[in-house]
């Protein structure tokens, strides 16, 4: 019996399926669940890997202007690159929402293994 997916991971979500087992994502959700740990995980939050994070939460705190966006697409973009090799940045659109005060990220990139392009949306704020 052969699987029909290449990637999968637990629900982020942790939901359980009928069965009481947690449900499990594959493929393009297994990749965005990664994406998402990977932004919003602090570093020097993951015991075993420390160093493990998107190092651009101390920016959130910084002056909203057009330096701060652009600073954080760089360590965004350096991060996705650094701990997950399976996708490949090909556009990352940040908007300031100075009324929410939050960054509004809009990121395109393309699966290496299928060259599916896909996109994910992330909301970047103070915690």
């Amino acid at each position: 019996m052969s699987n029909e997916y290449m990637y999968s991971d637990i629900d982020i979500n942790l939901e359980r399926q009928t069965d009481g087992d947690v449900k499990k994502d594959t493929n393009i959700e297994a990749i965005k669940n990664s994406i998402n740990n990977i932004f919003s995980t602090m570093q020097g939050s993951r015991r075993m890997l420390p160093e493990f994070a998107g190092m651009f939460h101390n920016l959130l705190f910084e002056p909203m202007d057009e330096v701060t966006a652009r600073l954080l697409a760089e360590r965004m973009i350096e991060a996705i690159n650094m701990w997950d090799d399976r996708v490949i940045v090909e556009g990352l659109d940040i908007e300031m929402d100075h009324d929410n005060n939050q960054y509004n990220c809009t990121m395109s990139f393309k699966i290496q293994e299928t060259n599916e392009t896909e996109v994910i949306e992330y909301v970047l704020k103070q915690t």
